[in-house]
């Protein structure tokens, strides 16, 4: 793990897909949005990540999916930060813990779902069943990176 960030695990990405023990004790604040559809993911980030932002984010944001990411599923989204915040309309809690493979997608944001069917392919084939959820670290911010040097880092919560 780097001493940088809170979520970035490691410097350099995860290019196969590997399992990890998850961090403990990572304090986040977060919002949480019931029965989405996909298409409504950028509204949604781009409403509402400047909100959680007002709690100074000691890290990259994050994005946790419960449920068929193909149907309607539930969405939490959130910061890594320092300590308790009390922003009205912000959620205090941890980031998951726990086993997880992990993969991370280099690129635009448009070129994520192969790279989840990659990642769910290889969960699957190594015999693995329903994940608790999934996660997305935008280990890069796309408000100062180029779009095709993004990085993403994909979690698959076993």
């Amino acid at each position: 793990m780097t001493d940088s960030l809170p979520l970035i695990l490691r410097e350099e990405p995860f290019f196969d897909a590997i399992e990890i023990e998850l961090p403990e004790g990572v304090a986040v604040v977060t919002m949480e949005f019931p029965e989405v559809t996909l298409d409504r993911l950028p509204e949604i980030f781009d409403s509402h990540f400047h909100e959680l932002a007002q709690a100074g984010p000691i890290g990259p944001g994050f994005a946790i999916y419960h449920g068929d990411v193909t149907d309607e599923f539930d969405l939490t989204i959130g910061f890594p930060v320092a300590g308790r915040t009390d922003v009205d309309g912000l959620d205090n809690g941890y980031f998951p813990t726990g086993h997880a493979l992990v993969m991370s997608h280099l690129g635009g944001f448009d070129g994520l779902g192969s790279a989840w069917e990659s990642l769910m392919e290889r969960h699957f084939a190594k015999g693995g069943s329903a994940p608790r959820a999934i996660v997305e670290v935008y280990v890069t911010d796309p408000s100062v990176i180029e779009h095709d040097d993004l990085r993403t880092d994909l979690f698959v919560l076993l």
